[in-house]
């Protein structure tokens, strides 16, 4: 089943216009309470630019946009995880890489 834009929780949908808007860097410390993000405290953006490259034009995405698999997966880990702090890497506008802070007990 396709993930529309519009069917995500506001948390999730503003998750995603940051990541597209931010196109390639880090959402550091992203608090997860009940498998949502939350914005409380506010996350820390880490923007990054290739100096090499023409930047990109980006137009503004229709809210019943249907989602990548990318997004679909990061959603389907936050609810696993439901409370706690990750790290969200960025490429091409797509969620890439989530870094979880765990407990080893968490792991056993």
């Amino acid at each position: 089943m396709k993930l529309a834009k519009s069917s995500l929780a506001p948390g999730q949908r503003r998750l995603v216009e940051i990541i597209e808007a931010l196109g390639f860097g880090v959402i550091e410390r992203l608090s997860v309470r009940g498998g949502l993000p939350s914005y409380d405290p506010e996350p820390r953006i880490v923007q990054t630019i290739k100096l090499d490259l023409a930047p990109e034009y980006r137009s503004h995405r229709d809210a019943d946009l249907t989602l990548k698999k990318e997004f679909e997966i990061l959603f389907q880990q936050l609810g696993g995880l439901r409370d706690g702090v990750v790290d969200v890497e960025v490429r091409h506008g797509l969620p890439a890489r989530l870094v979880l802070e765990r407990r080893y007990k968490e792991l056993l």
